[in-house]
């Protein structure tokens, strides 16, 4: 497999994969998610051929954005950029998501809701659209993203509670049993 790993910058590794690495991975870019275990050995996968191919250790302890997007060539291209800063609010270091997914954003408390809807009015020309929940004693917010704006929006974001590319269940759940705002 000969993937081509290119890095920019520090933080942030981009990788292309053809038609032919995603058969040899045995993965399409539709089954890419990453609450399915085959989507993590490849992420993983490709992780150790990048420190491998450029020398260079990526500290998983940080916070890893994974994009993935389709590539004209029947494969897609993953772009991982690492953040700086330790997030602990849920446990998680890795988020995937694909680009233009909407983002479901879960405040730690009603007080980082409050804050986390004044970040939202900051960052107005980077959504196409935000949608406020209650439910379950929890603050959400469903937020779609204009194109490569996800990143700066989780940057935002992550220290008021969780975000992360939402499953549609998620958003459905919501839609059936939470509260609008």
């Amino acid at each position: 497999m000969l993937l081509k790993i290119e890095a920019d910058g520090e933080e942030r590794i981009a990788v292309t994969l053809t038609e032919t690495d995603m058969q040899d991975l045995d993965i399409t870019y539709e089954e890419m998610d990453y609450s399915n275990i085959e989507t993590r050995r490849v992420i993983w996968t490709i992780l150790d051929e990048a420190r491998r191919a450029l020398g260079k250790s990526i500290d998983i302890d940080n916070r890893l954005l994974v994009q993935v997007s389709p590539a004209d060539c029947g494969g897609c291209i993953i772009r991982f950029t690492q953040s700086n800063t330790k997030c602990n609010i849920s446990g998680k270091r890795l988020i995937m998501k694909k680009d233009c997914e909407p983002l479901l954003f879960r405040a730690i408390d009603s007080d980082a809701f409050i804050d986390c809807i004044a970040v939202l009015k900051e960052l107005k020309t980077h959504t196409q659209s935000v949608e406020l929940f209650s439910c379950d004693d929890d603050y959400y917010a469903v937020i779609r993203p204009n194109t490569s704006c996800s990143d700066s929006i989780i940057a935002r974001l992550c220290e008021y509670g969780d975000i992360s590319p939402s499953k549609r269940t998620e958003i459905c759940r919501l839609y059936e049993s939470g509260i609008s705002l």
